[in-house]
């Protein structure tokens, strides 16, 4: 019997859900402690679901022991017993407006999907490029990066 995940889209704030989802991870990060050399980093996540909705991942320096060498990008994981927070970041590396932040008791088991994509690109037209030039809310692609600044030069001449 086939189980049955949660769409990325779908998450939020209800307190009473216990979200089981099924992503890929697209991209993985540390982030040093940079006060403190000795200690552990944090870890980012960008992963993906199969309808090709984004979410961020968190795990915080004192958890990175428990998923580091569980975790690799590119693979499909089950992720359980998570916790949802609403972005408050500064620069979001995704636009869903929700994140996930690990906890030392979250699931995370390998599996097999072909169905989720190995990628996700998110195009977007020149004048939506030029308008997020001063929204600082939304990182773009080092590759766009490289055409903002391009653009943005070119505006300011």
């Amino acid at each position: 019997m086939d189980q049955t995940f949660d769409s990325v889209k779908d998450l939020s704030l209800i307190s009473d859900k216990n979200w089981c989802i099924k992503v890929r991870i697209l991209r993985m990060w540390k982030v040093p402690l940079y006060e403190k050399s000795y200690s552990q980093p944090s870890m980012e996540l960008v992963v993906l679901d199969k309808e090709g909705t984004r979410i961020h991942c968190f795990i915080q320096s004192f958890y990175y022991h428990l998923f580091e060498l569980i975790l690799e990008e590119g693979k499909v994981f089950v992720l359980a017993n998570f916790t949802i927070d609403s972005k408050s970041l500064k620069f979001k590396p995704t636009k869903h407006n929700m994140g996930i932040i690990f906890k030392r008791d979250t699931l995370v088991s390998t599996a097999e999907d072909i169905d989720i994509p190995i990628e996700s690109f998110g195009f977007v037209q020149t004048k939506e490029i030029l308008s997020l030039v001063r929204d600082n809310l939304f990182l773009i692609g080092m590759h766009v990066g490289v055409l903002i600044v391009s653009l943005t030069s070119m505006l300011s001449a």
